[in-house]
């Protein structure tokens, strides 16, 4: 048996220790499409068988194949599409938010009861606000805890009103 230290022992090894049939097949490729019959330089039987088998290994009975043709029908569906890999999906929701805050002239004599429906019923605010929000910093969390009077976590948005001076206020 010899020893190969080195590259040019190597090539030396193969050249004198190949076979002929190796050296016919040297420049050949291995044929994989089944699909247009048997190639002409297929795999050993028991090449094949292991291939099957090494296929077979780890999956359930109902995937597995039995042939050469069913490899390569499973393979180019399944393993080459997927670079023989799995695949998983991660999926992370992060939650920003923005507050705005407005202040708006009611009259004086309004009574407190009624600023609710002042403020729904005179909307001129509403774009002014729209607008600050265009320029207001997205901050981290939902924002529930970080403003006075904000509880509502079931929407997606919550709009409320603090009369300045009064301990008067309410959600709209």
């Amino acid at each position: 048996m010899s020893i190969i230290n080195n590259k040019k022992d190597s090539e030396d090894y193969l050249k004198n220790h190949t076979t002929t049939e190796s050296k016919i097949m040297e420049n050949k490729t291995i044929e994989w499409g089944w699909e247009k019959g048997q190639p002409s330089n297929m795999r050993s039987k028991e090449h094949q068988e292991f291939l099957i088998e090494q296929y077979n290994r780890n999956r359930p009975v109902d995937k597995q194949v039995s042939t050469m043709e069913e490899l390569d029908k499973a393979l180019k569906t399944n393993d080459i599409v997927h670079h023989g890999m799995r695949s998983v999906t991660i999926t992370e929701r992060r939650v920003y938010h923005k507050a705005c805050k407005l202040t708006i002239e009611l009259p004086k004599d309004l009574p407190l009861d009624e600023t609710d429906e002042f403020i729904m019923e005179n909307m001129t605010w509403e774009q002014e606000l729209d607008n600050k929000f265009n320029d207001a910093k997205l901050l981290w969390g939902h924002g529930v805890d970080k403003h006075d009077g904000m509880e509502d976590f079931e929407n997606n948005s919550e709009t409320r009103y603090d009369v300045n001076g009064e301990n008067y206020g309410g959600h709209i």
